[in-house]
């Protein structure tokens, strides 16, 4: 039997949402790309160049190989505000799915350290996710919220209804962000900090959350 697909998971809650299709990953990296500009993650990793471009090829790259894995949806057609889920199980994005889907354009952009700089990253966060979860509950991937649009409450519009699904099947959620401003913006929605690291051989944090069911 064919295994169904994540993304055509069935979650009521986020029925009224705009579900990301594969015409519309471009979009979701945009919104991702736009809101991250400045973010440690992508000054270590584009080692410091953090271009609009390169920052959405890494996302694009990214989610476009992990898009049957995942609940992605926003706000709107326009995906101005964007949140991406993964189930229990999930161990991260793969070197050759990430080239496949688009990252062999990165070669022409990107500083070569930049594909060994995401390799690490990844396997630094798995370990910690592995560490804490067994890979074993859902995984918040992404939320981004386009600067144009931060400070209206989106951010809770599109997270709340998860949330309440997860509550509703007793299911913790799992993330790691990287700014301690960041931080204080997941515990407004029940996330603990867990451990605070750095990425190996570099000063860019790495906080652990989760948030556990209701």
């Amino acid at each position: 039997m064919k295994k169904e697909k994540t993304s055509n998971l069935e979650i009521p809650q986020i029925n009224r949402f705009y579900k990301m299709k594969k015409s519309d990953v471009e979009k979701f990296a945009d919104c991702a790309a736009l809101a991250y500009e400045d973010y440690p993650l992508f000054n270590y990793s584009t080692c410091g160049r953090n271009g609009y471009e390169l920052i959405k090829g890494i996302i694009y790259s990214s989610v476009n190989s992990i898009r049957n894995q995942v609940i992605a949806y926003s706000n709107n057609e326009n995906a101005d505000a964007v949140a991406i889920f993964a189930p229990p199980h999930y161990t991260g994005s793969k070197t050759i799915p990430f080239l496949l889907y688009g990252g062999l354009k990165l070669t022409f952009i990107a500083p070569p350290a930049t594909f060994f700089r995401l390799i690490k990253y990844e396997s630094h966060a798995m370990k910690l996710k592995k560490k804490y979860t067994n890979h074993e509950c859902w995984y918040l991937y992404n939320v981004t919220i386009k600067p144009k649009d931060q400070g209206k409450g989106y951010c809770s519009e599109i997270l709340n209804p998860m949330f309440e699904y997860l509550d509703e099947i007793n299911q913790d959620c799992y993330l790691e962000t990287h700014t301690e401003e960041n931080v204080e913006l997941y515990k407004h929605y029940d996330f603990e900090l867990l451990e605070v690291s750095n990425i190996p051989k570099t000063k860019v944090k790495h906080y652990s959350m989760i948030r556990r069911s209701k």
